[in-house]
């Protein structure tokens, strides 16, 4: 699509890219093709702390 070469590297935790002669900027933006697709893995999570009077209370009984 964009006209690129790439290769995985040795480790193959890195992809190297290097531009060709047929390297072009596409008319779309690159974030255009990602989907914003917040679903539950994206909702905000709380750490609700213990309320440690009530054990206490228990304790001195």
């Amino acid at each position: 699509y964009f006209g690129m070469d790439h290769n995985v590297d040795q480790t193959g935790k890195s992809v190297i890219i290097n531009k060709t002669s047929n390297t072009r900027i596409p008319e779309q933006r690159f974030s255009e093709h990602l989907k914003d697709d917040k679903g539950e893995e994206s909702q905000k999570r709380f750490i609700l702390k213990r309320d440690n009077s009530s054990i206490d209370k228990e304790d001195n009984q």
